[in-house]
């Protein structure tokens, strides 16, 4: 089932092996350069977190936070090109 996943680097950390994984996990939208939305198909938040940091990797600033497109609801204020992305992909 697919999921909208929220997440969010550390502005700190050196993460571009971590913007690749995420790249690669499906459609994702970059917001404000350390945060991003993927729709992607994983059980939840943890398992998509084990994807991007796999077991023996240093752990890294990275937060995830997921809902089931079916029951989403958002609002606010941000570029069209967030909007588009929602309206394609949720």
């Amino acid at each position: 089932m697919k999921q909208l996943f929220i997440i969010i680097l550390d502005p700190n950390v050196n993460s571009s092996l971590l913007r690749a994984k995420i790249q690669e996990l499906g459609d994702y939208y970059n917001i404000y350069g350390n945060q991003y939305v993927v729709c992607a198909d994983y059980d939840n938040a943890q398992r998509l977190y084990e994807k991007l940091v796999p077991q023996g990797m240093p752990q890294t600033g990275i937060v995830i936070f997921s809902a089931p497109v079916e029951t989403l609801k958002y609002w606010g204020y941000s570029d069209k090109g967030l909007w588009t992305w929602l309206s394609n992909n949720v």
